[in-house]
């Protein structure tokens, strides 16, 4: 593919990693952001705008009425283009509970377009790996997971999975208390996949003690898992106060009231605290009749739902998890970035992604003071739709 052009980039304002510049002239060259552009490069004013590290959405399963199980190169990359036109340059193809077979075909399918194969969108956010998401949960938790398909560890279908996956399965989301867990935790681990706790029954003795163990996130934190309670504190003020602890919010307001997101980014802090979407296919197509994993999803008002009135994934974008959380929380322009986008990459391992500074991956995104999303670039290419 042809290299993309020299830009050079002036926002009103920019947020570096070590604070915002007022004015800056940020130079892309060959999909790197570079000390400094050569000469003739093209620029691009951007009065009024603050330019923010590209988001990065560690959960995500579809949008634009699609879905990462359909286990189809067009898919995928509607799914891509919805999101970056949202701000999003980075994310990982997230899974459902499903059988061993459409999980395969899920899987090798995202592998290929995180390899840059079929289903890779030079047009849309990036496909940086797989979440997979179950089927290895609690049966009490499935929340909208098709409980049908919840299952224990099974070794030699998980051994196959990192098979097919070759190296882009990335993250996982298990129950810590079922039988095997402890045994694909080690598996997980000698693997380099990060592991989050969620759809869980676990107890706060379990959650610490495998914290204790080696660090784990909290999979969209306080969803599909025991709530707190004076005398049975449960999972929750584990995952806020352990040290070796990040937790995922899903900032769309149905899912965590704004009060509980603001309580939870300050005691978890603005370090540890990974905005995401759990979008659905309902994201950007509007309201209607969904497929999530097999189950049926409404959506209406903003909100999905399975037939029994179970919370079924988001429509949420990131451009309004970031307005949600400043609105919520009364975060900064560097709190903003470190939770829509710095933090996930630390924690997935991604030194080049998110934070605006030379030599990492141009992916950026450009904003008003509303978090309206005004242009995206994705490895140093401009998002038409997003201009």
């Amino acid at each position: 593919m042809i290299a993309p052009a020299p830009l050079i980039l002036r926002p009103a304002r920019a947020v570096l990693p070590g604070g915002v510049v007022d004015h800056p002239s940020i130079s892309l060259v060959g999909g790197r952001i570079a000390e400094a552009a050569p000469a003739g490069a093209t620029v691009v004013d951007l009065p009024g705008l603050t330019l923010l590290p590209g988001f990065l959405d560690l959960h995500v399963h579809g949008a634009a009425g699609r879905d990462f199980m359909d286990a189809s190169p067009d898919a995928i990359r509607a799914i891509c283009r919805l999101h970056a036109r949202h701000g999003t340059t980075g994310l990982l193809a997230t899974t459902m509970t499903q059988s061993r077979a459409r999980i395969d075909a899920a899987l090798a399918c995202a592998r290929d377009a995180a390899q840059g194969g079929a289903g890779w969108c030079p047009d849309g956010a990036q496909v940086l790996g797989i979440h997979l998401e179950g089927p290895y949960i609690s049966p009490e938790k499935p929340g909208a997971q098709p409980a049908g398909h919840v299952r224990d560890h099974v070794p030699g279908e998980f051994d196959d999975w990192l098979r097919i996956a070759d190296g882009t399965l990335r993250r996982i989301t298990l129950a810590p208390e079922r039988p095997g867990a402890d045994t694909l935790l080690q598996a997980c681990r000698a693997a380099g996949i990060v592991v989050s706790l969620g759809h869980t029954d676990a107890d706060s003795g379990c959650v610490r003690a495998t914290l204790d163990n080696g660090p784990c996130d909290a999979t969209h934190c306080f969803n599909a898992m025991n709530g707190i309670h004076h005398r049975r504190p449960g999972p929750i003020p584990v995952f806020l106060t352990h040290p070796s602890a990040a937790i995922e919010l899903i900032c769309d307001g149905f899912h965590v009231a704004p009060e509980v997101v603001a309580l939870a980014v300050a005691a978890r802090g603005t370090e540890r605290t990974i905005a995401i979407t759990d979008a659905m296919a309902g994201a950007g197509a509007g309201d209607g009749i969904y497929d999530l994993g097999g189950n049926r999803v409404t959506v209406a008002g903003g909100k999905a739902l399975l037939d029994d009135g179970t919370l079924a994934g988001s429509v949420l974008t990131m451009d309004r998890a970031a307005a949600n959380l400043r609105t919520w929380c009364g975060l900064d322009w560097s709190a903003i970035a470190r939770l829509t986008s710095t933090n996930a990459a630390d924690r997935m391992g991604w030194p080049a992604k998110g934070r605006i500074a030379p030599g990492c991956d141009a992916d950026l995104v450009a904003v008003d003071d509303a978090m309206r999303v005004h242009a995206t670039w994705v490895a140093g290419r401009p998002i038409e739709d997003s201009l």
